[in-house]
């Protein structure tokens, strides 16, 4: 306990009246700063000036302020004996002088305090010293003389003067704000401060569905710690107003003297938790993220070290760093705009702003009427830190609400338009199906008259005798007769049954179908022969190779067009070969695709042939490869895989 002696001379009545104030700080107090304590010293010239002697008169409630005056121990042995049992480097002397009226009866001096290591007090009045109290570290509850969260003693009154000398040591440098009262009034003053701390008590549990409500919102690790931050505070702030050791731990008075500190590094260390969590700070404030686990790390290593040597002056300062460094945090959260740092802002600040209150008041020497002590005043910090770390939490979790609202919009226009996608897809099949019905349709009565020519080529070859010429166009309408039947099979989706395919065969065939073309042309055509032989589909083979010696002989203006086979290790190879003006490479994949013909194309082409050739051959399971020199030629393979087996 640190008592500055203030002089301060005000001009009253024509006279300049010293004034001696005792100021006293309190635990809860050292969050506030040294300007702050400054600009109270500077107003404290606006205090009341309190007497030297409080009058006791009738039922009134004495509040002691004005008559507390604090002793060196030197002082107190020239007035009465001290006993051996009180330290003499612990602790403080205080002593109150009083002036009954009449005689009051028992009154209670309620020392304003829950709980100290040691406490005792003396009575002295018509020269006779009386111990009224006298606690330690060591006393239950029960050994109270009145069965009260706070320490309380009983004076016996009577009319003329009396001194009571006070001596406690407890946590840190709690103010003793003691008050004297009847036991009525003592009464009807709990009744009201239990009111008023149920009301802190249902508003924190109140907010407590707040963490199931984002629990189940995100499942985020931070609204778990807001449920802790809340439930340590109202551990802490019950601990603070006696009523843990009056109900929960009456036996344990050692562990009572260490809760205090405990349950307030408790509420430290969620508190970082906390802030982790909520301002994102792994991935916002990497730096500070850092600090922060290096904080938890040392706040855990206070507390064990507290619960073991009673460290209350290492709380305090531990509490003081985290309390400065959490405003910088929160302010550093609100510069860069993360939801709801406002509100945390708001929070962590006002756990200073409402202990303040509280230096106000003691520097003032003013006891607000109110119904409940000074040191309740920290109490409403925390619960506007609760509250407002709640609205951060349920800000949180309306936005992330909102944008889960907004996501499933634009999921439903998604899968509308997938929808919308795949009705026209299906449309786009229907009308495909549709026209490979149509032309299956027109297939099948193309089919009918290259039927007719084909008896009529019979009979023009029973009476004229032109069998060559006969044959030849009867295997031409054979051909295309094939050529509409696979169309219509394709349409039907029926699979052809493999065949036995004789290259030389096949090959003759070609050449009697392309020698006259060729011929016209002025190009010579030469077919190698070859005894080759395998398994697969005749018709789709001769429609790769007409495409390509069609082709080879519409791009050819002059020379010879090749075509052999010859075994490969894993297949046979069948080329083609031209003397035409070759394939630019950089339009050779264009001329793979529907439609499309070289800058040399004649006027009856279509466009189609590469590209009949290309999934003809992916059908077939074979691979093309084209080989081209512009003005060379160009050299057109056709691989047809064999298993080893053949």
């Amino acid at each position: 306990m640190h008592w500055v002696d203030v002089k301060i001379e005000i001009n009253s009545t024509g006279k300049l009246l010293p004034i001696k104030h005792y100021i006293y700080y309190r635990r809860y107090l050292h969050r506030s700063g040294l300007s702050i304590w400054l600009a109270f010293l500077l107003c404290c010239c606006m205090a009341e000036v309190q007497a030297a002697s409080c009058q006791v008169r009738g039922q009134e409630i004495v509040i002691l302020h004005g008559c507390v005056s604090a002793l060196e121990r030197s002082a107190v042995n020239h007035e009465f004996t001290v006993p051996d049992s009180i330290p003499a480097n612990e602790g403080h002397w205080y002593r109150i002088d009083l002036i009954a009226d009449a005689d009051a009866g028992d009154r209670l001096l309620d020392l304003g305090i829950p709980d100290a290591f040691q406490v005792q007090v003396y009575v002295q009045q018509a020269g006779l010293t009386q111990t009224v109290l006298n606690l330690n570290e060591s006393s239950r509850y029960a050994d109270r003389p009145v069965t009260h969260r706070n320490l309380i003693a009983v004076l016996r009154l009577t009319r003329g003067p009396a001194r009571v000398y006070i001596y406690y040591h407890s946590h840190g440098k709690t103010p003793m704000l003691a008050s004297l009262l009847t036991a009525a009034q003592l009464s009807t003053s709990d009744t009201l401060i239990n009111l008023l701390n149920g009301l802190i008590f249902g508003i924190m549990l109140v907010m407590l569905p707040v963490l199931a409500l984002g629990f189940n919102a995100q499942r985020k690790f931070g609204y778990r710690m807001y449920g802790a931050v809340v439930f340590s505070t109202m551990v802490f702030i019950a601990q603070l107003e006696g009523y843990t050791f009056a109900f929960l731990w009456p036996g344990a008075p050692a562990w009572n003297m260490l809760a205090p500190g405990a349950l307030g590094m408790l509420m430290v260390m969620t508190n970082i938790a906390f802030a982790i969590s909520f301002l994102q700070m792994k991935s916002r404030m990497p730096r500070l993220y850092r600090l922060y686990l290096c904080m938890f790390g040392l706040a855990l290593l206070v507390l064990i070290l507290h619960l073991m040597y009673a460290l209350d002056n290492l709380l305090i300062i531990q509490s003081f760093t985290y309390s400065v460094i959490a405003c910088v945090v929160a302010a550093q959260g609100v510069r860069q705009r993360i939801e709801a740092a406002r509100f945390y802002f708001l929070g962590t600040l006002s756990v200073a702003v409402f202990p303040l209150l509280l230096v106000g008041f003691v520097l003032f020497l003013v006891r607000p009427s109110l119904p409940f002590s000074l040191l309740a005043y920290p109490k409403f910090g925390y619960l506007a830190e609760s509250l407002l770390f709640g609205a951060a939490v349920i800000s949180q979790i309306g936005k992330f609400n909102t944008r889960q609202a907004e996501q499933r919009i634009l999921r439903l226009a998604e899968t509308e338009q997938l929808l919308e996608a795949e009705q026209g897809k299906l449309a786009a099949l229907s009308k495909a199906n549709q026209q490979q019905l149509q032309l299956a349709s027109v297939s099948h009565d193309i089919a009918q008259p290259l039927a007719s020519l084909r008896f009529a080529v019979s009979v023009l070859e029973q009476h004229q005798g032109n069998e060559p010429i006969a044959q030849h166009i009867d295997h031409t309408l054979q051909y295309a007769q094939s050529l509409l039947k696979d169309l219509i099979a394709q349409v039907r989706d029926d699979r052809h049954e493999p065949e036995q395919i004789v290259l030389n065969k096949l090959f003759a065939q070609l050449g009697l179908a392309f020698q006259g073309i060729a011929a016209k042309n002025g190009l010579r055509l030469s077919i190698h022969t070859s005894r080759l032989r395998f398994e697969g589909s005749s018709l789709l083979l001769t429609r790769i190779l007409s495409n390509l010696l069609a082709n080879a002989i519409r791009y050819t203006p002059k020379g010879r067009v090749v075509l052999g086979a010859r075994r490969r290790p894993d297949g046979i190879e069948i080329l083609l070969f031209d003397t035409g003006s070759g394939i630019p490479k950089h339009i050779e994949q264009n001329l793979m695709r529907a439609f499309q013909q070289g800058s040399n194309a004649s006027s009856d082409g279509f466009g189609l042939g590469l590209y009949i050739v290309k999934n003809l051959c992916h059908q077939c399971g074979y691979q093309l490869r084209i080989n081209s020199r512009p003005g060379h030629g160009s050299c057109v393979a056709v691989f047809i895989p064999i298993p080893t087996s053949h």
